[in-house]
């Protein structure tokens, strides 16, 4: 899958968002369901990020949709649950994508 630069920076050029991107890739192998048993071993549940920020579930659930549209996490629906993935390939690009830029200015 192609990633398009500009849209994952516009995502992160939210701060909410930023800290949403980093709990969901720090934390997101732990990720738990209400009763605490692991909902995946590589993914963090709506819930845990709700209860991580202090912003109002439909908010964190538009930012978390913001971050699946550029591709820096996939969301899957377990049950009633939704898991939230990372998707290090797209940060990957991201990161490339700098890397170029810094490069092009080398020398000059």
């Amino acid at each position: 899958m192609k990633y398009d630069p500009v849209e994952i920076f516009k995502a992160l050029s939210n701060p909410s968002r930023l800290e949403i991107l980093k709990f969901i890739y720090e934390s997101g192998f732990t990720g738990t369901l209400e009763g605490g048993s692991m909902c995946c071993e590589q993914c963090s549940c709506m819930g845990d990020v709700v209860g991580k920020f202090n912003l109002a579930p439909s908010t964190i659930s538009h930012h978390a949709k913001e971050l699946v549209r550029c591709g820096l996490v996939r969301m899957e629906r377990d049950g009633q649950y939704m898991r939230l993935l990372p998707n290090p390939e797209a940060l990957e690009a991201a990161a490339e994508f700098m890397d170029k830029v810094v490069d092009s200015t080398k020398g000059k």
